[in-house]
């Protein structure tokens, strides 16, 4: 099957899926027999099948809409909007030079590397308690084998799979059993709209100036400093490795790679860091919506232009904890029937909140008034953002460039004596 995921995405991962639905392209590859001479069970090849082809369409989807976000920054005028946005919808977009610059940008062609899993159609498995443990059964067509018997470590309490398809992912020496169910409702969302900003030290400070995940930073900033160390001494090692072996003592470089460049305590530990994290995160998530009926938070899926963080802060506040961040606050949100909206994030650390206008400075975690007065910097954006949900001139797509001259617009005359006049 991973043989099947690096054909398909090689296939149809760029301009191959033009006009193709997911039903398209299954029919072309079913039309064609490729991998009818395989020796796999033909519904474990049709549903992996499926499976590699919703992945590249979520793919596609997620691109277009940094796309959109392109041409809504592109121009402000309707008509030539609807006519771009009408294109890349039709997947029309070859015909337009400006769209194929950007989806090119955007969708580029994917690749798998997975070759490590498989997906079992909901009427081709089945299960039973055996000695307290629950046995799984996948039943395969008699020419390519017995069936395959998994036992698990679980009671099987709780655990329904009637109607539900199965991933089988072989990893480390054991095979884990995936599978979709419905979860239930959480408990009732609170009642006030907040606003939050992202943090570093806490997961999330919100517009009460309440910080929720306080922990968060620390965990990280312990994991990454303490990968970073071990790094360091295993470049060390690397290098020593490759000094003998081309001195031509080859057993003690094999010596030195087998025993001391291993990773399994550092995958380990990389583990437990984001259990730990992912743990911090829904914790505040759910601490936040206890108390708001709508959350709202920036935009960060589009990086701040020509805004440079210090490089232990890029190792620490990884791509992967944001995200981890943004899926906590966005899953428990759509548990708990909190409405959550995302809002434009240009600025929001630079303004004055008790007075709307792009005066004063940020410096660390603190936020230096015009008048003298310092505020918490988080709990300064927190309420930034909120202010944003009533912007009528402010957009979720509005540019930064367009959004700087909209505040500056705003604020009182003596600005521009400070070079900050509205062309800049």
């Amino acid at each position: 099957m991973g043989f099947v995921r690096a054909d398909i995405w090689r296939r149809f991962g760029a301009l191959g899926n033009i006009g193709k639905s997911a039903a398209d392209m299954r029919r072309a590859v079913t039309a064609g027999n490729y991998y009818t001479a395989l020796p796999v069970d033909g519904t474990i090849r049709a549903e992996t099948t499926k499976d590699v082809v919703n992945d590249l369409l979520t793919y596609k989807a997620a691109a277009l809409v940094k796309v959109r976000q392109a041409v809504a920054a592109r121009t402000r005028d309707a008509v030539e909007r609807k006519r771009l946005f009408t294109l890349l919808r039709n997947d029309e977009w070859l015909k337009d030079n400006f769209l194929h610059r950007q989806v090119r940008k955007h969708f580029r062609h994917g690749a798998s590397h997975t070759a490590n899993q498989f997906v079992v159609r909901s009427d081709k498995h089945s299960s039973e308690i055996v000695d307290g443990k629950l046995r799984i059964t996948i039943r395969v067509a008699r020419k390519y084998g017995s069936d395959i018997c998994l036992t698990t470590t679980s009671s099987g309490k709780n655990v329904h799979l009637t109607g539900s398809n199965l991933r089988i992912i072989v990893k480390d020496g054991f095979s884990e059993i995936h599978y979709a169910t419905e979860k239930s409702d959480g408990r009732m969302c609170g009642s006030q709209a907040v606003g939050v900003d992202k943090g570093y030290t806490e997961a999330f400070t919100d517009s009460d100036g309440q910080a929720h995940g306080q922990t968060f930073g620390a965990v990280l900033i312990r994991y990454s400093d303490k990968t970073a160390a071990t790094n360091q001494q295993r470049n060390k090692l690397h290098a020593l490795e490759k000094a003998h072996r081309a001195a031509g003592r080859v057993i003690k470089a094999d010596r030195i790679k087998a025993h001391n460049l291993g990773r399994k305590k550092i995958d380990a530990r990389r583990e437990t860091a984001q259990k730990q994290l992912r743990t911090i995160a829904f914790q505040a998530a759910h601490g936040l919506v206890d108390k708001a009926a709508v959350v709202v938070s920036e935009d960060l899926t589009s990086p701040i232009a020509a805004k440079q963080q210090w490089r232990k802060f890029n190792r620490r506040m990884s791509s992967w904890a944001k995200g981890t961040l943004a899926d906590a606050l966005d899953s428990v949100c759509t548990q708990r029937k909190a409405r959550r909206v995302l809002v434009n994030a240009a600025y929001t650390s630079q303004m004055d909140s008790a007075n709307g206008l792009l005066q004063g400075k940020r410096v660390g975690d603190k936020f230096y008034r015009e008048n003298g007065d310092v505020l918490q910097a988080d709990h300064n954006a927190a309420l930034n953002v909120l202010a944003r949900l009533d912007d009528g001139e402010i957009s979720r797509f509005t540019p930064y460039r367009e959004v700087r001259r909209i505040l500056l617009a705003r604020s009182p005359a003596q600005l521009s004596v400070n070079r900050l006049e509205l062309g800049e």
